[in-house]
């Protein structure tokens, strides 16, 4: 077995994968699958946004990009304007020069987007979008209408504070929850509706706090009632009372303790290992795929056939390799490249084919270094590029952490490869200081206990996270979901809130037991 060139620790590359190496025509990797996801993680900053100026027009824009990212950052919307190309900053090819050396100078001069929504209305303040319409800090953000505070929220409608949440509405406080209806409160449940509280349930209506139940109706606490004995029961409790909810919080807790479980969540798999995966075949050491077949070292993708080492992404796609956010045929080795196809070694070229090495392109094809050539020229000078690559070692690998725009700390990286400051400098790798608002002394608003007495002037207010004590505040579209579904007002931050939700999945990793 090879040892990782940056971790040391050794990995199994098995005739599965050499078979697919060889399809592609790109070397065994030099990397662990983990160091390999973790260096295409440090290109997403998903929930850290930054005031700043538009490059292109100076008005004040809500970015990805702090103002001392190395290129131009542009409004979306003049971003995807004719008022500009990346052609204009494309330039001949210098076969005597490492191609990532090229192709860095790219990197460092064309225009981004401040935040990356794609086909969507009114989801200024979410990043990663894609066909969702009156969303808020929803990152991650495909096929919704009306969701607040999430991440991975696919193909839902007024949903809030949820986790790869997927097909679902009037879900509150859900992680990795599909095709459920007025759910709160839940982890790991399918096709439930009308309940509270559930853990690993399928099929479940009208539950109070139970845990691994299948196709159940009025049981309260894994406990069967009568119709009227379940709605008499839930008349007096008061869901929208923050005291309450504790109380039965700690209540399912005990019977989580005690539940027998599954070795991995999922359902309709063939041949598969990893976690999280749904309508799944042929699916090695993958997380979080649905309707995936032929591939491996994944997470986070839905209708992908042969692809291994891809990330973030949505359908449909195949045929691509160690990628970021891309949808099409035939990527690899590309960034944010959506509706694409035969791109190699890309980033932020939408409805782009056939391009080599080019940035910020929009329906571009047969361009190398954002320089366009006719299609003989192309299929000429792509091969003699490869052969360059390959002679340096680089043909294959992702873009390398000097690329990435962001500190280490602003990126996916660290959640789910955490490293101290110390750490990630010692690696020569960046740290962004982030200053967070927080509580500085002086009277706290003090917010009552039950919505039923939440005065509206509430989202006037500035309210301290109880763990983090950093501020955030309540609008008023929050604020009505809480008055219909009767719940009550959160305590922690929405960044709090999400690492609550992160903390109920199960890590990327698997163990032999």
């Amino acid at each position: 077995m090879p040892n990782c060139k940056q971790c040391k620790s050794s990995f199994e590359i098995i005739d599965v994968d050499r078979d697919f190496y060889k399809q592609i025509d790109v070397p065994e990797p030099a990397l662990c699958p983990n160091c390999r996801m973790q260096r295409r993680f440090m290109f997403r900053n998903f929930f850290n946004l930054y005031h700043r100026k538009c490059d292109l027009t100076g008005k004040s824009i809500l970015s990805m990009y702090d103002e001392d990212a190395p290129f131009p950052v542009y409004e979306m919307h003049e971003w995807w304007s004719d008022k500009w190309s990346g052609l204009d900053y494309g330039f001949e090819i210098d076969l005597n020069k490492s191609v990532f050396e090229q192709i860095k100078v790219l990197h460092q001069t064309v225009p981004r987007t401040s935040i990356w929504n794609f086909q969507c209305e009114n989801t200024d303040y979410c990043n990663f979008s894609f066909q969702s319409r009156n969303c808020y800090l929803v990152f991650g953000n495909v096929g919704n209408e009306d969701c607040l505070y999430g991440h991975i929220v696919w193909q839902s409608k007024d949903c809030f504070d949820c986790l790869y949440t997927y097909a679902s509405e009037f879900c509150y406080q859900c992680v990795d929850c599909f095709q459920c209806h007025s759910l709160h409160f839940s982890v790991n449940c399918e096709n439930c509706s009308d309940s509270r509280f559930l853990r690993n349930c399928v099929g479940c209506r009208h539950c109070f706090g139970c845990v691994g139940l299948k196709e159940k109706e009025y049981h309260i606490f894994n406990k069967p009632h009568s119709k009227e004995e379940y709605e008499e029961k839930m008349d007096e409790f008061n869901s929208g009372n923050i005291q309450i909810i504790k109380i039965a919080q700690e209540r399912v807790k005990n019977l989580i303790e005690k539940e027998i479980v599954k070795y991995f969540h999922g359902y309709n798999c063939e041949n598969v290992t990893g976690d999280y995966l749904y309508n799944c075949k042929n699916v090695f050491n993958s997380y979080d795929l649905k309707n995936c077949e032929d591939c491996s070292y994944s997470a986070t993708l839905d209708r992908f056939n042969n692809s291994y080492d891809c990330n973030f992404s949505a359908p449909p796609s195949d045929w691509c390799y160690n990628c970021l956010t891309i949808t099409g045929h035939g990527c690899m080795m590309c960034h944010s490249s959506i509706n694409s196809g035969d791109l190699f070694y890309c980033d932020n070229c939408p409805n782009c084919k056939h391009c080599f090495g080019c940035v910020g392109l929009k329906g571009q094809e047969y361009c190398i270094f954002n320089k366009k050539y006719s299609k003989e020229e192309y299929e000429k000078l792509v091969p003699q590029l490869i052969d360059r690559m390959k002679s340096d070692g680089q043909w294959g690998e992702f873009f390398s952490a000097e690329f990435s725009p962001f500190g280490y700390n602003e990126t996916m990286a660290q959640e789910y490869f955490p490293l101290t400051k110390d750490e990630v400098k010692e690696k020569g790798w960046r740290w962004k200081e982030i200053k967070a608002q927080k509580y500085k002394g002086g009277p706290k608003y003090k917010i009552p206990d039950d919505i039923k007495d939440v005065k509206e002037d509430i989202c006037n207010q500035v309210l301290v996270c109880e763990k983090s004590e950093k501020l955030y505040k309540i609008i008023p579209k929050e604020l009505k979901f809480y008055q219909e579904q009767n719940l009550p007002i959160p305590r922690h931050c929405p960044d709090q809130r999400h690492k609550d939700r992160m903390a109920l999945r199960n890590p990327r990793h698997l163990w032999d037991r």
